[in-house]
């Protein structure tokens, strides 16, 4: 009987140059695999190049995820119903957590096919762990509104939600906009919540604040145009 193909969900640094934080096991299947569904293909390229892989990375099959064309599921099927083996990859961190990668794993569970998340980073989970925030019951909300009128909105239901529920509110920004939301925030947000700034985990300026908003108004920082993820509780 032929080996059943299997999805594996492979973890990228959310760093430059953090490879060693990757377990030997994640680099071990990652040297395994021959064919990918990814994020964007050249980043996917580029990071297994990293791995010191023991084949030519242009020996690789990769395919990208594209929403507006879902034939990338159907070639993705079909090499597990060859019996490959498949990778799934985004731009950083861990596929299917704010990033692309569950509609493939959707289909692979549908038809019985084994899913295998890898150990590796993942921004979301790392500032949580670090940021000393309820880890009990915690929301991600991914993007804010831009409109002010609908940032103000949200903000409140945010703020409901830490002190009627003590649930973490996490979220992120686009990084040019990093300063400005934090500004936003001290301004708008209830003097008793805590904020918690926590910027390029893993990196070499990582960065990983966290303090009442009250505290936070006698505080100066600047993020910069780096990936930071925003974190609300009490």
């Amino acid at each position: 009987m032929a080996k059943k193909g299997k999805v594996y969900l492979v973890p990228t640094v959310i760093s430059e140059g953090t490879n060693a934080l990757l377990p030997p096991q994640t680099i071990e299947i990652i040297h395994s695999l021959s064919y990918f569904i990814v994020e964007r293909a050249r980043t996917a390229r580029r990071f297994i190049k990293t791995t010191n892989p023991p084949y030519s990375i242009d020996s690789l099959e990769i395919i990208e995820i594209d929403n507006n064309d879902p034939s990338y599921l159907e070639i993705g099927l079909k090499w597990l119903q060859n019996s490959h083996s498949v990778g799934i990859m985004s731009e950083s961190g861990m596929p299917g957590i704010a990033d692309p990668g569950e509609a493939f794993i959707k289909l692979a569970h549908k038809h019985n096919y084994e899913v295998h998340p890898l150990v590796g980073p993942s921004s979301i989970f790392m500032s949580l762990a670090a940021s000393g925030l309820n880890g009990q019951n915690f929301a991600f909300i991914g993007y804010l509104p831009i409109k002010e009128q609908e940032l103000k909105q949200r903000l409140k239901h945010l703020e409901s939600a830490v002190f009627k529920h003590a649930q973490t509110q996490i979220f992120i920004e686009t990084p040019y906009r990093n300063d400005r939301m934090l500004d936003y925030l001290i301004k708008h947000l209830n003097q008793n919540i805590s904020l918690c700034v926590a910027r390029d985990i893993s990196g070499e300026s990582e960065m990983i604040i966290c303090k009442r908003i009250s505290e936070w108004k006698k505080t100066k920082i600047q993020i910069g145009k780096i990936p930071t993820i925003f974190l609300l509780g009490q």
